[in-house]
């Protein structure tokens, strides 16, 4: 795999949530940013599904990034102009030398960051 430090024209954060305790004794999520990176973003297209009994639009990315231990499916990224992704699948080494890290993401049912 062959990526041009020109391709990397992005800039994403990658963010982790967290449970805390609230004032009621409760917990609230709190989202909290773990990783900045440069990232190659590819669009995989979309698909309509229902959520909440409506029909929402799907969008679905490949991200690569140069290596990064610690990623996890849990988080998200969020992109440049604010939009937030959710990781789909655990990140992979696609070539297994530890140079590169694809990320598959999509924009549907996105967690709120309550």
């Amino acid at each position: 795999m062959h990526i041009g430090a020109g391709q990397l024209r992005h800039r994403i954060t990658v963010r982790r949530s967290a449970e805390v305790q609230n004032a009621a004794g409760g917990y609230d999520t709190a989202w909290s940013t773990i990783a900045t990176a440069r990232a190659k973003i590819e669009g995989l297209g979309g698909r309509e599904v229902m959520f909440a009994q409506a029909l929402q639009g799907i969008s679905s990315y490949r991200i690569t990034i140069r290596w990064r231990a610690g990623l996890q499916a849990r988080d998200q990224i969020q992109l440049a102009d604010g939009s937030t992704l959710n990781i789909t699948a655990p990140p992979a080494d696609p070539d297994g030398r530890r140079r590169w890290l694809t990320i598959m993401a999509d924009s549907g049912s996105v967690r709120s960051e309550a």
